[in-house]
């Protein structure tokens, strides 16, 4: 009987390797999950997205810091700080879903680029009274465990959302084609700038700008209007009624404060004897001496009002008849969306505030809700501005060419779905005296059973930025498009991949592993 030797030197060098392939086998996936573990923390990723997507930019940094005066100045004292609040966990925020995540690493990213700023985590469910005191100061602030809350922070991050906080919703992150319904761009960045540029003006009541509600001529109320009312509150106005037949504009009123005419149904009130109330001549003083700016809706509904569009014609703007494009509309939920055609936006303002609103894209955006009702615009000599100022009225979003309105359309207008007028009391106190007159043909620009892209309220915030600070803010940050990743495969290609991986590449393996088996046997 033949006794079978070991051979003790493969085996030596057999255990060695064996044990050596293990060890590295071991460090390869430690390494892996310390490397993993370390980018979800630091936010260590490579973003191959073309429009980079998974990035903030170094616009938003630089536009970040400057709002937080971090390095801008010597002194300390004029630094703000800002937490950034989740209303659960942080991992079970990042895990929520697909949208969550996009936004959780954006946050991440803004934490580690700038210190003064403070992501903190509050389990809404477990601290609903905490939620209620510091985030709910009215009956109408609701919240959602997927908003994000941006607040006023002391130096040692401590909330101060006394002085100021803002509620946003997941869903204004994501930009949304209105008609396929489908999330197509990312638009953090300039989201997130809006937020904090308003809460940089926002640290006590006495800096913020009011938006004053009238009331008395049959328009919506606060309640009927809680979507404007929302805007405005989460664009960091307060917003008081105003009934100017009982009541008088402030003697000293806030840069940036806003009249918010919404929807009237009668007349101003001119009483032009000795004493009597006249309503337009209060209006007048608002906008032309007090420089305040004014927000005009109007729809189908709106009647004659002789009164009022003596006033807008001051501004360069008039009442127009209703419009309807049969080729340019959708209808659906008692309710008819017009589309607005960009091309009909030329003027340097408008083309800024659209341009920030949806970037290059050519997407039907921004729209008019409701049987809209045309806005006149008419040349710039019909505005009144003082001696030495000056003026200019444009069409901030066009009709088709498509569209019909009723009535005759006067030969010296074009007819407009919103118009924007920028007046400068003093061209040489233009900082001091700039203020605008925005008209949109409906009520409804802003409902969200309507504008579920957000683009109106995208569109408003940039013109409420530009009421408050006299400048377009962040012109130079844009949403960002998701890189279309899809797939197109025949059958043919699916046949030929199926066969290749199912039959082709286990056979080459197979062979490869025959052929050195062979060998090894014989060696």
């Amino acid at each position: 009987m033949t006794k079978k030797t070991i051979n003790k030197r493969n085996l030596k060098y057999g255990g060695v390797a064996a044990a050596f392939t293990a060890v590295v086998v071991a460090a390869v996936i430690l390494l892996n999950l310390v490397i993993a573990s370390l980018g979800n923390t630091f936010s260590w990723y490579a973003d191959l997205t073309g429009k980079s997507v998974y990035s903030m930019s170094e616009e938003f940094e630089k536009n970040l810091e400057g709002l937080l005066d971090v390095n801008y100045d010597a002194d300390e004292a004029n630094d703000l700080y800002f937490n950034i609040v989740l209303l659960m966990d942080e991992d079970a925020f990042k895990d929520y879903s697909t949208t969550t995540y996009y936004v959780y690493r954006s946050l991440k990213q803004v934490v580690a680029m700038n210190d003064h700023i403070e992501l903190k985590a509050i389990n809404s469910t477990q601290n609903p009274e905490l939620i209620k005191d510091r985030y709910q100061k009215t009956s109408s602030d609701n919240y959602s465990i997927t908003d994000v809350i941006i607040e006023v922070a002391d130096k040692d991050h401590n909330s101060k959302s006394d002085l100021g906080y803002k509620k946003l919703a997941l869903n204004t992150f994501y930009m949304v084609d209105t008609d396929t319904n489908e999330v197509f761009a990312y638009n953090a960045e300039a989201k997130l700038l809006s937020a904090f540029a308003q809460l940089s003006g926002k640290v006590s009541e006495e800096t913020a700008p009011v938006v004053y509600y009238l009331q008395g001529h049959g328009e919506a109320t606060l309640e009927d209007g809680a979507d404007w009312v929302a805007l405005f509150r989460d664009a960091g106005f307060s917003v008081k009624e105003i009934n100017l037949i009982y009541e008088d504009f402030p003697e000293n009123i806030t840069k940036g404060s806003i009249l918010f005419v919404n929807l009237p149904k009668t007349d101003l009130y001119v009483d032009n004897t000795d004493g009597g109330v006249n309503e337009v001549k209060k209006i007048r003083r608002f906008a032309a001496t007090q420089y305040g700016n004014v927000i005009v809706t109007l729809d189908a509904m709106t009647s004659d009002l002789p009164a009022f569009n003596n006033l807008m014609s001051e501004w360069g703007v008039g009442i127009g008849g209703i419009v309807t494009d049969k080729d340019h509309d959708v209808a659906g939920s008692g309710a008819t969306k017009i589309l607005a055609d960009y091309s009909g936006t030329k003027d340097s303002i408008s083309k800024q505030l659209l341009q920030g609103t949806i970037g290059s894209g050519t997407n039907q955006a921004p729209s008019i809700f409701t049987n809209p009702r045309a806005i006149y615009v008419y040349d710039d000599s019909k505005i009144i501005v003082p001696t030495n100022g000056r003026a200019t009225c444009e069409v901030l979003l066009a009709p088709y060419s498509s569209a019909k309105v009723d009535g005759t359309v006067p030969s010296n207008a074009e007819t407009a779905l919103a118009s924007i007028t920028l007046i400068e009391g003093d061209v040489n106190k233009a900082s001091e005296t700039t203020h605008y007159v925005m008209c949109i043909g409906s009520s409804d620009f802003v409902n969200p059973d309507y504008d579920n892209s957000n683009y109106n309220k995208m569109l408003m915030y940039y013109s409420l930025g530009l009421m408050w600070s006299g400048t377009v803010t962040f012109d130079d940050i844009k949403y960002k498009a998701f890189d279309d990743n899809t797939l197109s495969v025949t059958s043919a290609q699916t046949n030929a991949w199926t066969i290749a991986c199912v039959a082709v590449i286990p056979l080459a393996f197979i062979t490869a592993g025959t052929v050195v088996w062979i060998r090894r046997r014989h060696s």
